[in-house]
This record gives structure tokens, sequence and C-alpha cells, in this order.
């Protein structure tokens, strides 16, 4: 029976009959594809770090979060602008009220209202003044905090005069507008004259239109210019009439009144300019655009000028207006700034409830008329300071609606949060004003009331100022109309959203709706926020994800996995999105898995290690979690690839993105972390950049081999790239995973680190480590000068070995902060990684760590000079905060030393403080020590117990902590300084509510503070030579050991070959492994199959056929008698006919051979482009070739490095001891002295409080201010997170599973198609060149051709969208995009001579079906035809170098004869009827 026999194919087995005669029996001993018997059905998938409830959790808080803080902002921006307007109109009603001597008829209404005073107090102008000059005030501080932690741009002249005209033209306007105009007017037409600020914004609007792809859209743009521009000039008409009509006899005599009408509005809207002109304005105008953009790039210096310059011209304008016109000389200034002078008349008595100073004035003004100016007044029992204290609330209001604006646009929230509650502030307030005239008194007290007018009978107002208010509301919409689109980009920069820094103080909301950007990205000439346009290709994010194996366990490589493949349907399910409409989350990216040292000696070949073997069995297990066990969604075979440094395995993933897996020989490639990343940073942003020509907006996500992320991690990070060009990299939160003590610790040591310290560093500064577990870079910046061709420098010194390799990702930090790019801190996007959970690997791993961090902080500041100049981000005050933090670090284990000296001083008084010297004296000295003598592992040791024993002095430090505060209450700088740390951290927690739970964990890093400060500090720098990395050391394996010590090795041969005696283990079954071979040879076996040495003939002969099929040139011809020889011959004397044209070395070979019989590693065989093994090899030649030092530089470098350790403990022993010693002299002096030199605190009261001393309070200070510093800034970044994850928040999205996303993503691609040929750029997969794979076998080959072919018809049934871009490229049409699976269908001529005919005809038949166009068929059946009649033309040329085949021939058969493979030694002729029959 052919099923018995051992050499029985795989098609010929499925086709055996069973004994009964009954179809579709399978052997029960058959293996499917990937390793799986048809019984065993049961699965295994791994569980998730954050389990989908917790998720599913989070995002719904998030969305309700996120609702309820838009409908807060909604409310607090409309009710801060209506209490801004109100507060502004009560202070300037009380500015000029009617007196006996002018009783305004504008300023009652026709004398409807009535006031309380008839004087003006000066209190009341010096308040409106301050509401007026306080957002240049604030402007001011902004930008000096800015100049002070950041560089920007050198200011250039004529920015800054141009600049200083337009603002101050809008200071004089505003200034006669505010102190001019509406003193005269009754607060509602002083409410509804504020609308008439848009003339010079209409007028360029009309002018410069925006740049509209839609006709229609441009055509409602230029009606709403034309009627904002006819509505604004009608309404500045009618307010005009109205004033002249209501003030007629004021105005014969003094016109000023309708002047000041006229030209302060035109004044006050000259300012917003520059938002209404466009970036290419036209030749006229071209000046107007450059000086805009300028004055953009320098905004902060020029700013900071000219709101100083402002503030003085307003207090010169007021000055000019209150005193000129003055009947008693200069009286009126001296009431003015409340100067006493002999000359002023003074005044008694009351008039109504308002008493009044002493001081008084007349103003006779050509603005304002007869006006009595006071000093003071007091309203009833109100204070004076009455006033101000509206002033403040104003200010306060203005501050608030501003900064809630700002967070409305940041969160995508501009409708709701900001254009609405800005449009309805106006009508609203109008509203409120009514209700508050409809009350006779409003009181604050019994005894006093606000002094606002009251309304004496009904509403009877002119029908000229409403009509004048409603076309002003209407001008002010229709010029405005760009606040009504949404921004697509989240948390915009300032510069981004405003115009200006700052509101006007008087025009709230108008200032804010004009000063809103209607281009989204300055500088951008084709974005235009009304355009609401598609994202263009060139801004798609390309990100390539790149991490670094090495020995991760099974558990580690499965989350990394994971990971990716939730990246995958997380990148389809926006591409859909993108298909339908523009989506800004739109991401194109592809997976990159660099496994260090992934081969090893075995059976004296170099082979995979088990811990590539584990990758393959976890890909399925991650796949299987995530995907499900679906047919249509199961993951292929990878590609396997043949590279000058190892090999290369592609997989594509179930939606089209692609994961590929290089694996490092080090015997050809320099192995480590940092050479990996030198590795890719040049393979993808080198090679690929000159291959692609698309360098921008390319990123790389650098990641580790354990690290667990979900998809909104990575958009959080891109958010947060995009947003400045300048950012170079960004990390998130890195939270650490595990069990065990060490982990609890861990994750709050970790959660302080990233809680303050890299808040801080973000706010201030920039981050000086973004870690290479999970951090963003951007391409472009990783390409400048001096960065990545720096990063290649091999070590040469003593120095480089710790600060190059202990650490690299903080040194390419640090090149990158050194050529003035930013590193951010993006608090919201979480990742997680496993953290040591063993006390010596945690202390290894510090080891590492510890003197990189110093080593590249040293560097940077040794180069401030430098760093300061090239970097905008990086100022001296934060290179002052980073020189503390050092200085702190250094004099951290002396610090630690003496509060163990003052524990043990406190736990037992008797004795005294030398004894407590010398008892916490002793194990420390034995610990330094033994960092020089002993070996790691002892000292190592030796830190464990000294770390168990200090842990229980430090319960010795809380009972005396709390003895002390219970004696001295918080009298007491330990009791204070202690609650204030403890309270820092608490906020912390608070503030972080996903991360509360990791402040339980602070007992424990409270009584882990002796070890891993002062322990961990003392061995890191102890063993500054050992530049082992630490951590995931396993033994090696036992063929690379010494034979003489592997007796368990020998043991384990002996009992395997004891078990093969008795049948129950067997030999390999790949029979010409090299490990096989010496087999053969030194123990030779009767029972050799001949099978398996034809089929070894049989596969040498495919390659060498299939080369000379694939040459365009002829290649000789052999004779049937010499394969015959060939066959017949044992497979160590078979040679290939073409060997001399054979490029690929023969170890790259083995390797790949090697790499291809390991076990759960199949798929097609591939090679990759000539121009990429050139590049490889050239970069291996000049990077990263293999490093084989000889034994005297070994030692030399040994040598250097004992030399920098010992240098280095020198001075750090040598420092701290010093400290101990100044302050244990101080203490002692003191004690003997009976405290002479300790200071009582105030509140010490005999017994009970405490005291101090001045060296130990100085550093309690610093170590106190740093720290109050952090948690500003953490407050601060806080803020900024939470914007951060609302705006990323999509409220309207419905949560869907993971299976159910799935299946809707597979219904996506039966509707829209394949992704890629629309969309994705992937064009390297053309790079991997099809080439013979001589270790599959014939049929192995054959009957993957046929199912990869079923598999695609299949795939493509059902698919109208795909139906018709095949049926483009089937007609030779231009085809969108380069779809790598359209290109792999079976229609390519190429791929249709390697398959069966047979089955190109269903595929074609089915897909003719499913068009509904009968020209489609036409031409589909047409061009098939000419297919058909092509290949049967080359598979004729090509026989006279085959065996033929006849016609009757099945599937598999016809697939080896059109490969040209020998299966018999018969050679007959061709039916040329059956190629017919077949089409």
């Amino acid at each position: 029976m052919i099923a018995d026999s051992a050499d029985a194919s795989p098609e010929q087995k499925r086709n055996v009959k069973p004994p009964n005669g009954k179809q579709g029996y399978v052997p029960l001993d058959e293996e499917k594809e990937g390793g799986n018997y048809p019984w065993d059905t049961f699965k295994e998938t791994s569980t998730d770090n954050l389990s989908s409830s917790d998720i599913r959790l989070w995002k719904t808080i998030h969305k309700v979060t996120k609702v309820i803080f838009i409908v807060i902002l909604f409310f607090i921006v409309l009710s801060t602008a209506v209490v801004h307007k109100s507060t502004l109109f009560l202070l300037l009603a009380n500015i000029s009220p009617p007196n006996p001597t002018r009783n305004s008829s504008l300023k009652t209404s026709m004398y409807h209202f009535q006031y309380d005073s008839i004087e003006t107090s000066a209190t009341y102008i010096w308040s409106v003044v301050l509401v007026v000059i306080s957002p240049y005030i604030f402007t001011t501080i902004s930008s000096v905090w800015s100049l002070l932690f950041k560089k920007h741009a050198p200011l250039e002249c004529t920015p800054l005069l141009l600049s200083i005209l337009v603002e101050s033209l809008h200071s004089v306007g505003l200034c006669f507008f505010i102190f001019g105009l509406l003193p005269n007017l009754d607060p509602i037409a002083g409410l509804l004259f504020c609308l008439n600020v848009v003339s010079i914004p209409a007028v360029l609007k009309l002018i410069y239109l925006e740049d509209s792809r839609n006709s229609k859209a441009k055509a409602v743009k230029r009606i709403l210019a034309i009627v904002g521009l006819a509505a604004t000039l009608t309404s500045m008409a009618l307010w005009v009439y109205y004033l002249y009509k209501l003030d007629t006899e004021w105005q014969k005599d003094r016109p000023g009144l309708l002047v000041i009408s006229i030209l302060s509005p035109l004044l006050v809207s000259v300012v917003w300019w520059d938002n209404f002109i466009p970036q290419k304005p036209g030749k006229y105008l071209k000046c107007l655009s450059q000086m805009k953009e300028k004055i953009r790039d320098m905004r902060t210096k020029i700013y900071a000028i000219v709101s100083i310059w402002k503030t003085i011209v307003t207090l010169c304008m007021v000055t000019f207006i209150y005193g000129t016109g003055c009947n008693d000389s200069t009286s009126c200034l001296w009431v003015l700034y409340g100067t006493t002078h002999e000359s002023l008349p003074s005044m008694d008595g009351l008039n109504n409830d308002t008493s009044q100073l002493q001081l008084n004035a007349t103003l006779d003004s050509w603005i304002l008329g007869p006006t009595s100016l006071v000093v003071d007044l007091v309203h009833g029992t109100c204070s004076r300071h009455m006033p101000m204290y509206i002033a403040v609330v104003n200010i306060i209001t203005g501050l608030v609606c501003f900064r809630c604006c700002v967070a409305a646009n940041k969160i995508l929230a501009q409708i709701p949060g900001f254009s609405l509650p800005l449009v309805l502030s106006t009508p609203t307030t109008l509203l409120f004003m009514v209700t508050l005239y409809a009350s006779q008194d409003m009181r604050i007290s019994d005894t006093c009331s606000l002094p606002f007018p009251r309304w004496t009978s009904g509403i009877q107002y002119d029908w000229t100022m409403i009509t004048a208010s409603i076309l002003g509301f209407i001008a002010i919409v229709a010029v405005t109309s760009h606040i009504w689109i949404h921004s697509q980009e989240r948390m915009q920069r300032g510069d981004r959203m405003f115009m200006r820094p700052m509101y006007c103080g008087l025009f709230l909301d108008q200032s804010m709706i004009l000063n809103r950007r209607r281009t989204e990205k300055p500088g951008d000439k084709d974005t235009v926020s009304e355009d609401n346009s598609e994202i263009e290709p060139e801004e798609t994010p390309k990100i390539y994800l790149c991490a670094t194996m090495w020995h991760e366990n099974d558990n580690e490589m499965t989350q990394i996995l994971k990971s990716l493949f939730r990246l995958d349907i997380d990148q389809f399910d926006h591409w859909a999105k993108h298909r339908l409409e523009a989506n800004p989350d739109y991401y194109e990216f592809e997976a990159h898995i660099f496994f260090d040292d992934a081969y090893e000696n075995k059976d004296g070949a170099r082979q995979i290690n088990e811990y590539v073997k584990r990758l393959f069995v976890k890909m399925e297990d991650a796949h299987r979690s995530v995907y499900g066990t679906a047919e249509d969604r199961k993951l292929e075979p990878p590609l396997r690839l043949d590279t000058p440094y190892g090999g290369r395995l592609v997989w594509t993933l179930p939606f089209d993105n692609r994961l590929v897996v290089h694996l490092k020989d080090k015997e050809r490639i320099r192995h480590r972390k940092r050479w990996s990343q030198v590795m890719y940073m040049y393979y993808l942003l080198s090679y690929k950049r000159r291959t692609n020509q698309s360098d921008k907006n390319t990123f790389i996500l650098a990641l580790d081999g354990d690290v667990d992320f979900q998809p909104s991690a990575l958009k959080l990070l891109v958010d947060r790239v995009k947003r400045n060009p300048n950012v170079g990299a960004a990390c998130g939160r890195i939270l650490p995973i595990g069990s065990g003590p060490m982990v609890w610790y861990q994750k709050f040591e970790y959660a302080v680190s990233h809680w303050l310290q890299k808040a801080t560093e973000h706010t201030i500064g920039c981050v000086l480590c973004s870690p290479g577990c999970f951090s963003l870079f951007r391409g472009s910046h990783l390409m400048a000068d001096n960065v990545m061709k720096r990063y290649t420098t091999p070590p040469t010194e003593a120095r480089h070995y710790v600060q190059y390799d202990q650490g690299e990702d903080r040194w390419l930090c640090t090149l990158l902060l050194q050529q003035g790019y930013r590193v951010e801190y993006c608090a919201a996007s979480d990742a997680l990684t496993y953290a040591p959970e063993g006390f010596y690997e945690f202390y290894n791993q510090r080891r590492r760590w510890t003197p990189s961090t110093m080593a590249n902080i040293l560097d940077l500041l040794l180069d401030f000079k430098n760093v300061t100049k090239l970097n905008n981000d990086i100022s001296l005050l934060y290179i002052g905060y980073q020189m503390l933090l050092m200085v702190s670090s250094i004099l951290t284990p002396g610090t630690i030393f003496l509060m163990i000296l003052g524990a043990i001083n406190m736990a037992y008084p008797s004795l005294s403080l030398y004894w407590a010297l010398t008892l916490n004296l002793i194990p420390v000295a034995i610990f330094i020590i033994f960092c020089f003598l002993a070996k790691p592992n002892t000292q190592l040791a030796y830190a464990a117990i000294l770390s168990t024993v200090y842990s229980l002095v430090m319960m010795l430090v809380i009972v005396g902590l709390i003895k002390q505060a219970a004696d001295n209450g918080f009298c007491s700088v330990t009791t204070v300084f202690l609650c204030f740390v403890v309270g820092v951290f608490v906020i912390a927690a608070f503030v972080h509510p996903k991360e509360l739970w990791c402040i339980l964990h602070g007992f424990l890093y409270f009584l882990a503070i002796p070890s891993m400060s002062m322990l961990l500090m003392l061995y890191s720098i102890g063993n500054l030579h050992v530049v082992s990395w630490g951590t995931r050391e396993t033994a090696k394996p036992v063929s690379e050991q010494n034979p003489s010590t592997n007796s368990s090795a020998s043991k384990n041969s002996n009992v395997k070959e004891w078990l093969t005696n008795f049948g129950v283990a067997r030999e390999s079954e790949y029979m010409f492994s090299v490990g096989n071979l010496l087999r053969c040879i030194c123990c030779p076996n009767d029972t050799r199959n001949d099978t398996d040495v034809k089929l070894q003939t049989l596969l040498e002969r495919f390659d060498a056929l299939e080369s000379t099929l694939s040459n365009k040139d002829a290649r000789p011809h052999v004779p049937n008698d010499q394969i015959s020889k060939d066959n017949e011959s044992p497979r160590s004397e078979v040679k290939s006919i073409n060997s001399d044209e054979q490029d690929i070395e023969s170890s790259d070979r083995r390797s790949l051979q090697n790499l291809v019989r390991a076990e759960n590693v199949k798929g097609k065989r591939r090679k990759i482009k000539e121009s990429e093994k050139v590049f490889w090899e050239q970069l291996i030649k000049k990077y990263l070739f293999p490093i084989n030092e000889d034994k005297a530089h070994q030692e030399k470098t040994q040598h250097d490095l004992i030399e920098l350790r010992n240098k280095v403990c020198l001075f750090f022993i040598l420092v701290n001891a010093l400290f101990v010693t100044i302050v244990f002299s101080l203490q002692q002096v003191n004690l003997d002295s009976g405290g002479s030199i300790s200071k009582e605190l105030p509140c010490a009261n005999g017994n009970h409080g405490g005291s101090f001393e001045p060296i130990s309070m100085a550093f309690t200070g610093v170590f106190g201010i740093l720290l109050f510093i952090q948690l500003i800034c953490m407050l601060v970044h806080r803020i900024s997170t939470f914007l951060q994850i609302c705006s990323i928040t999509e409220v309207s999205e419905k949560h869907h599973d993971e299976e159910k996303k799935i299946q809707e993503n597979i219904t996506k691609i039966k509707n829209f198609g394949s992704k890629n040929s629309a969309t994705a750029d992937l064009g390297d997969f053309e790079d991997y060149e099809e080439t013979t794979d001589t270790d599959s076998g014939v049929e192995e080959e054959g009957q993957q051709l046929i199912d990869d072919s079923r598999r695609q018809k299949t795939k493509y049934n059902g698919r109208r969208g795909q139906f018709k871009r095949t049926l483009k490229l089937l007609m030779k049409e231009p085809v969108s995009g380069n779809d790598r699976r359209v290109k792999s269908v079976v229609f390519e001529d190429e791929v249709l001579r390697k398959s069966c005919i047979g089955i190109d005809k269903d595929i074609i038949n089915d897909m003719v079906h499913l068009a509904q166009d009968k020209g489609f068929q036409k031409t589909i059946r047409r061009r098939g035809k000419e297919i058909a009649e092509q290949a049967k033309k080359r598979t004729i040329k090509n026989a006279r170098t085959a065996p033929l085949m006849p016609s009757n021939a099945s599937p598999y058969e016809n697939v080896v004869h059109l490969q040209g493979l020998p299966s018999n030694k018969k050679e007959i002729h061709i039916d040329m009827s059956s190629f017919n029959e077949k089409f």
C-alpha cells in the first residue's frame, strides 16, 4: 500500500481510500498545519495584563468624564463671560454719571435710568484701567516665564516696529472707546455697541477669500463676507445716527463723541488684521504675509515688549483723557492719582448715602463734558475698595473664561465649549442686565448694595439702536464663521489656536472669536480649517515599530505579539474610517522584531536557538488570543529570507500589515541592543528613505521585547509628537508588572519618578531620558547631524562603555538634546513592561542604569553652554535645577547614612553618637570592601542581608518619628518635612486615579530607602568596571561549553541513545542536517532511506532548473542521463550544474537551511534584492561587523575600567565622607555644648517644640524646594494630561469587544477590498524576490501553490471592490496604490507560469460571475484567453529543458511539469488540446 510507505507524499496520503472504501478518511497520525492533530481540538490562550472589562470600564469613565467636562465648560465660559461683561459695565456706569450740569439723554436712555451718584470716583477709573491692562500683565508674565526656561528666535526690528504700531493704534482706540465713548452711554447701549468692532476684518475677509476646493463652499464664503461687511457698515451708520439723535444739543457744540464713535471701533479692529490676511495674498500684500509669519515666529519676545508698551500707552491715554480740560488747572490729575495738594478744594456733607473724601476737582472734557471727579466714594456701609473687588472679579472671570476656551479647543469641543457660549454671551448678558434692572435693589448686605443704575419706567428703547444691534450681531457671526468648523488637531499649541497670546480686557468674547485662527497650522498654505479637506498622503504618519529581543520568556514574547496584533486591528479600523471621510488618526505601520543572538552552535552548525523556536509557538498563541480561531483570520506561514546578517521571517497579518522578524547571528553582525537600534535606524531611515523617498512624518516606535501596550497609547504619542515639529522623541508612562516584593517596590518607584521627575522635566525643560522600552522617535531628527552618526561610535575609552552601552536610550536622548531637539513625556500613554522580580537581577539592572544616568547628565551639564545655545527648551534655570538634583543624588548615601545614625541614637538614647556612628559604619565599610574585592554574587548576597537589617532599622525610624511628632506636634522640622513629603505623594496619587493603588507600596518603598538609596549606589559605583548586561543572561548552551564539563549532557545523550534503542525516542526527521551527517559518518545506520537521497537530488535539480528558467540568457542543456546519474549518487556527491553561478555563500545557505528545518518554521522562501544585500554588507562592514577583540585589548579595556572605577569611587566616597563628617561633628558639638548651635523654633514652648541646625536646615530646605517645584509642575502637567485624555476620547464611538470588531473589519474588507491597494505604500514588499526553495520538497511546494490559489479564490469571493481592482490589473491598466495582495494573485504572468491552469480557470469564472457589467465579462474572458495563450507558449518553450507530462495529468503533476521538474524518466509530448480545454 502506498499509504504505508515511508516516502508517500501528503497528496498521496490524502487520496488513499480506507479499507472500508469510505471517502474523507484522514489518518489519525497526519499532522495538520501548525503542528496540530485532528483530534487535538482544545486550545489555550493567554490572558491580558489589562482585561477587556477594565479597558471598557475606563473608556466608559473617560466618555462620561468628557461629556460632563464639556457641559461644565459650556456653562463656565458662558457664565464667566456674562459676569465679566456685567461687572465691567457696572464699573463704567459709575464713570461720568449724569449731573445737574449735564443730564445726558444718552447716559439715561431718554431719562429712564437713575444713578446713585453724580460724581466720578478715581477708584472706578483705576479699576477699569486694571481690567484693561490685566491681559497685558498676564502676557508679560507668561512671556518672561517662557524666556527664562526656553530659548526663542532672535528678534528683528521690522516685525517689532510693525507690532508696536498696530498694538499702539489698538490701545489708543480701546482707551477712547472705554473711557470716552462707553461712559456716555447707558449700560445696555454700551453692551450692544461693542458688537460693532469687526470693520477691518470684514473688509479683509471680502477681499481675500480662503481657497476652497468646493465651488459651493466658496460661494457661501463670499456671501457671508458680503453680508458681514454690509451689516457692520450699516450698523455703524445706525449707531452714529442714534448718538446724534439722542444728544443733539451736546453734539452741536462738541462733535468729538461722533468722531470717537467712528474712529475707535476702526482702531480697535485693526489688531486682528493678521488673522484675515491669507498666506498668499498676492504681490501687493506679500510683505504683510511675510511680516505675519515673522511675528508668529518671534511672538514671545515681541509680546513681552509690546505688552509692557501697551500698559504704558494705556496709562498715558488715561492721563490724557482725564487730565485735559480740567477747570482747576492740574487738580484733575491730583485727584486722579489720589495725591493731596493745597489748591484742591474741599467739600463737606453727604449726598444721599454717599460720603465723599475731601479731594475733588471739576473736569470739562471735550469728550465727557462737565464731570465732577473725587478720589473715592463709599456707598452706604460698603467698603471703599469695592470697585477694586469688582475689578478683581472681572479679571478672574476673564482669565477663567479664556483658559476654558483654550481647553475646549484642545479637546476638540470647539463648538459647545467655545463658539456657542461666546456667541451667546452678549444676548445672555443683555437678559441678565434687564433682570437686574427689574430689581429695585441689588443688595450685598443689609446696608450695602451694588451701585447699578435703576430703570424707572417701561421699556421704551429706540428702534434705531435695536436694528443696529441686530446688524452688529449678524456682522460678527458672519465674519467669524470659521469658528463653527471643527478643528482636526488635538491639543493644539497656543500659536496654532490664537493669533494673540491673550484676550482683550474690554471685548472678551469678540476678541477671542476674532483671535481664533482661521488656518489650523500656521505656515501651512493648503490646510484651512473652513475647508475640511482630506489629509494629504504625505501627512499620514508612517510608523515603524522596532522591538529588540534577546532572552525573553514565553509570557513576555506573548505580550508584545498581542500588542502588535491589536495594533493591526486598530489600524485597519482607522483605515476603514479614512475611506469614508478624512480621518486624522489614520496611520500606517510596519512591525519589526530584531532578535539578538538568534543562532547557536549545534551539531557543528549555526542553528536557531530555543528562544526563536519559542517565538513561533507564541506567535500562534498570541494570534489565537487576539484574532480567534476562525479560518478567515488564519495567520499564514511567514516568508523566509536569507540575509547577510542571518535570516528574516515576514508575516502578513490578517489585516494586511506586516510583521518582520530579523534573526541576527552574532558571528556575522554585532549584537547588543544599541547595535540593533543602529541596524534598524539605518535600514528604515537611510536605506528605505533612499529607495522610497518618503521620510516625512516617519516615526520609529522603539520597544522592548516584553512590552505590552494598547493602540491608544501609540495614538497619544503620535499626537504629542505632531503638536511640535521640534520634538525628537516622546515617551509614555512605563508601568512595571510582575509579582513579588521587588516588583511592588518598583511600582511605587516608577510612579514617583513619572509623577514628579518626568512631569517636572517636561514642564520646565526637556525630558532627559526617553526609555527604549516604549518611545516614539521622529525619523527626520534621528537623521540629523551628530545624532545617528555619533550614535554608531564604538566605545574606545573606559567612560564610553558606561555612557554608550550601559544606557543607550539615555545617550540617544542626550544626543537629540544637544542638537536642539525636544524630548517630551506623555503621561496618558501607558505601557506595561516586566520588571526584575529578583533582588540580584534588580541590582544588576540598576548597576547599569545608575552610572549611565549620571554620566549622561554630567555630559549635558558640562556642555551647558552649547546646549542652552542650540536647544530652545533648555535654559540656565533648568540647568541649575539639574545641578541641584545631581548634587542631591551624590549626597543621598551620606544623607541616608546620617538618617540611620539618628534612628539608632533615637532608639537607644543612652548610646553615644560615636558608638552609633561605629555600629553604622562597620557594615557599610565591609560592603565597600566587598565591592572592590569580592565577586558580584558575594556582594549581592551581603547586600541582601544588609538590606533586611536596614529595613528593621527603618522601623525604628518610624517609631522615632511618631515619638517626635507626639512630643513636639508640628513644632518640629522633621515632622513638618515628613508630612510635606507624604502629602506630596498622596496628592500625586489622587491626581493619578488609575495608579492610586501604587500608594499602597509606599510603605515598602520607605523600608527599602537604605538599600536602594545607599547600598545600591555603592554597589553601582563599586562595580563600574563591570559592563555586562546583567539581566536576562543565561548560561551558554551545552554545545558551546567545554566538553570536559558537560557530564550531564553526556548522560543525557546516553539516555537518549538508550531510549532510541527501545523505540521510545527516534532520530531527527531532518536527515541532511550537519548533526545527522556526522551521525552517518560516526555511527552508520544500515537502514538508510534511499528515498531521502533521491528527494535531495530532486531538490537540488529543482534549484538548478529554476535558475535556468528564470535567467534571460540561454542556459546549457542538461541531458536526462545526467539526471539519472545524479539520482543514483549519494547526497555527498551531488553537485549543482550551475554552482559557479550561485551568489549565496555556503555559510549563508547553511544558516537558512537550518532555519527552514527548525520546528514551526514554515512558509515560502524568498530572497532580498541585490541592492538591499549590498546595503547590508556595506553597513556591516562599516559599522556592525562583529568585534573580535584580542586578549591584550580586553585586558587594557578592563584595566581602564578599573582605573575609572577607582577614580569615581574615590571622589564619591570622599564627598560623602566629608558631608557625613561635617554634619556629625556639628551634631556632636551641639550635643556637647548643650544646644548652642541649634536654634529653637518660634513655636517651641518649654519641653514642647523642636530646634534646628542651620546646615541641616539648609539641606532640608533644598530638598523641600525641589519637591515643591516638582509638585507644582506635576499639577500643571496633570491638567495637560487630563485635556489630552479628553481630546482622544470619542464620545460617539460605541464600544465593541475585540471579537465583534474583528468581524466588522472582515466585513469592511469585503466591502472595500484590500486596504493597501488604495492607501498604504508597501512597495518594499517587492524587495523580496522569489527564489526556489531547495529545502521544502517538490510535493510541499506544489501543494502550497495549489492551496494558495484556492485561498485566493475564497478570499476574493464576494468582494466587488477588490474585483474591480483585480480586473484592472488583469487588463494591464494602472492600479491605484501598491496592493501586495493584488500583486500576489495568480493572474500575474510569473505566478501563472508556476501555478495550475485549471485552478486559474476556476478563479476567473468565479470572478466573472460576480461582475454585473456585461462589458466586464467580455473583457475578462478575452484577457483570460490571451494570458492562457501566452502561458501556453512559455510552457512549450520551457519544456525543452524539462520532462513532459501527459494531458490527463493531475493538478499536482501539472505544477511539477510547469516548473520543469523531473517526475519520471520517460519523455512524452504535450497534448495541446489540454491547454485549450482549461480556458
